[in-house]
Parts: structure tokens; C-alpha cells; sequence
């Protein structure tokens, strides 16, 4: 399978997509959410997106912004002008919400939650199955497991001071993700008191 899951960072990118409904509508918020600059390609626009930065051309004006933009968005309910649009984007970064396959980028369903942030995809196979996955890796994200990472956090960047090794530092972050005294402190959600543990862990070790 010639696909590999990434997080692409959108700040600044031009995207441009083609087409004004559900679909194109749910890209263009998602990109520009995502700091890019973004302009929807079609027969009009909901007027509430363009409060968001989200600009608004006509179709006549399509090979031109083809032309300026990074990535382009297939998602228009005309097949031949999705075909016409994904010849013209060649050497472009691709998304076809009509035919994900045959893009160079799949759009993931995504949800944010604190630290995590999770993308769930069937290739366009059955979204809706995507959602419900989804949901379902959401509901076993618990507290304890976001202060958990932010004192993996805390801890790696203390340990990276100090040790070059990286085999030595993911060993004792491993110990420390199963030390039964933090578990404690941060099931009852007390992320500090987690820390000064840690600081005095590490001091014993010798690692200070």
C-alpha cells in the first residue's frame, strides 16, 4: 500500500478547493483552521466562511488558481470537472474527495483531545466506519493517560540534558510509565506532585 500516515503542518500553504458543498465546505474549514490560505473554487460559498479568512472565486478563474496553489481539493458533484481540475494539478499535492485513491493525500477523520491528537482513515472504503472507530479510540483516552504524556513530556526533556543515549532514556521512561507511585499521584489527577516525584527518582538513579 503506497500510502503512510502523516501530520502536515498547513501554516501558510495555499489551498485551493474545488466545489462549494458538505464536503468541500468541512475541507475548507479544516485547512484554514490549520492556518492555511484558503480558497473555495465553485458556484458560491456559505456566507460564514468567509468571516473566517476562506475566499470565494469563480470557476472561470480555476486554472489560474490552480496554478498558485499548494494543494488542490477535489470535491466539486461534477465528475468530469473533478477529472478536468486533477489533470490540471499535476505536480500538485492532491486530494480527491470523490476518488481518495487516486490523490497523492487522504483526509483523515481526526478528533483533539488536550495532547492527543488521533486520525482514523479507510481510504475512502466507508467513512462512516472511520467515525465510528473513531469514537470508539476516544472513549479509552482518560485523564490519567493525557498527564501521563505531559510527564513523559516533562521528564524526557529533563533526561535529554544529561543523556546522550537515546536507548538509555527510552528505557528509563519505559520504568517510569509503570512505577506504581505515579500511577497513584496521577489517578488522582495531581500532575505536580508527580513531578517532584520524578525530580527525586531521577536524583536517587544519579542521573543529577
Amino acid at each position: 500500500m503506497p500510502w503512510t500516515p502523516l501530520f502536515f503542518k498547513l501554516d501558510g500553504k495555499k489551498v485551493l478547493i474545488l466545489g462549494s458543498g458538505e464536503v468541500a465546505t468541512r475541507r475548507a474549514i479544516r485547512f484554514r483552521e490549520a492556518g492555511a490560505k484558503v480558497t473555495i473554487c465553485g458556484d458560491n460559498i456559505q456566507p460564514h466562511l468567509k468571516e473566517t479568512g476562506i475566499i470565494h472565486q469563480p470557476l472561470k478563474e480555476m486554472e489560474k488558481l490552480i496554478k498558485w496553489a499548494d494543494i488542490v481539493v477535489t470535491a466539486s458533484g461534477n465528475p468530469k470537472l473533478n477529472e478536468k481540475v486533477a489533470s490540471l494539478a499535476s505536480g500538485k499535492l492532491l486530494n480527491r474527495a470523490d476518488k481518495p485513491q487516486d490523490g497523492d493525500l487522504i483526509v483523515p477523520i481526526t478528533f483533539s483531545t488536550d495532547d492527543v491528537e488521533i486520525a482514523v482513515s479507510t481510504h475512502g472504503k466507508s467513512p462512516i466506519m472511520a467515525r465510528v472507530i473513531r469514537n470508539k479510540i476516544e472513549d479509552i483516552i482518560t485523564e490519567e493517560d493525557i498527564l501521563q504524556i505531559r510527564l513523559q513530556d516533562y521528564t524526557r526533556r529533563k533526561l535529554k540534558k544529561i543523556i546522550s543515549d537515546q536507548k538509555t532514556r527510552r528505557r528509563i521512561l519505559y520504568d517510569l510509565i509503570k512505577d506504581n507511585k505515579i500511577q497513584a499521584h496521577l489517578k488522582n489527577g495531581n500532575l505536580e506532585a508527580a513531578k517532584k516525584y520524578i525530580d527525586s527518582l531521577l536524583e536517587d538513579m544519579g542521573v543529577f
